[in-house]
């Protein structure tokens, strides 16, 4: 259980899913333009159609966190996406658990602290693929039943359908499955059918991001990950992401991570080696 703070929790709930659980204490939060206050057995929902722009916890403030990157979560924001659910989560992101479902949250929590511990200690690689593979599930299987529960018991929540939202929630599944192909507004405006000026004024209305700023961002995301397992040479990322040449990708990553690739890769291992 975690005590969080303002800046640590606005910067990590940047381009992430999931949901949080307060357990202890309270937080002010703005969601949306919205203040809500969490309670004990009370949640908020991470999307990305879900903008925090403010938090305030108690001293005594503690939680559950079911947030990792999105792309953890994508192939559930990905089986929603022609549902009104998303809607459902913009419209009303904090919700009350129940003791039951509380309980169920904080018991699938204490299953995913297992698994990491047991990744920490293993020192077989295909059993860790295992074992990554069954915390994600977990995670996948916690975020459905909680949702899957709220619709269940509030099922009129959003009558209309904003179609404009709806185009934003599928330009960003839709830029996780093609960022590597694809970073021109204008291919992504084209594939909703929008001028790209209209387009952009629809994206930033909807998530506060613009288009631009969307691919940077999840296209830096995803190159940051692919320099920190070191698998690949930074000249084979780059040709992965399609950029032209090592030197337009690292042009690119420094402008949008305000470091050089190299720089990051030697950066998060100082980070893991001082971790160890």
């Amino acid at each position: 259980m975690l005590a969080l703070h303002n800046d640590t929790l606005l910067l990590n709930y940047w381009n992430k899913g999931g949901f949080t659980l307060c357990t202890e204490g309270y937080a002010d939060i703005v969601i949306n333009e919205q203040k809500y206050r969490l309670t004990n057995g009370s949640i908020f929902i991470v999307t990305p159609l879900v903008q925090i722009s403010s938090i305030a916890p108690s001293d005594d403030f503690r939680s559950i966190s079911f947030v990792n990157d999105l792309k953890v979560f994508y192939p559930i924001f990905k089986l929603i996406a022609d549902t009104s659910i998303p809607l459902k989560v913009r419209e009303y992101p904090c919700w009350q658990l129940s003791k039951e479902e509380i309980a169920y949250v904080e018991a699938q929590h204490q299953r995913i602290e297992q698994k990491k511990k047991l990744l920490e200690e293993e020192p077989i690689a295909d059993y860790c693929t295992v074992l990554s593979h069954q915390i994600h599930l977990i995670r996948h299987e916690t975020m459905l039943e909680v949702v899957g529960n709220h619709i269940r018991n509030y099922p009129a929540e959003v009558d209309n359908i904003n179609k404009q939202e709806i185009i934003a929630y599928r330009f960003i599944l839709a830029l996780h499955e093609n960022y590597s192909r694809e970073r021109s507004v204008s291919w992504y405006a084209s594939e909703a059918n929008l001028s790209s000026g209209h387009f952009t004024t629809l994206i930033k209305a909807a998530t506060g991001k613009t288009p631009s700023e969307w691919i940077a961002t999840v296209t830096t995301t995803y190159a940051k990950l692919l320099l920190e397992q070191r698998d690949k040479s930074i000249k084979q990322i780059a040709a992965e992401l399609n950029f032209p040449e090592q030197f337009t990708f690292r042009k690119y990553f420094k402008q949008n991570a305000g470091i050089s690739p190299k720089e990051y890769r030697n950066l998060h291992s100082l980070t893991q080696n001082g971790r160890s």
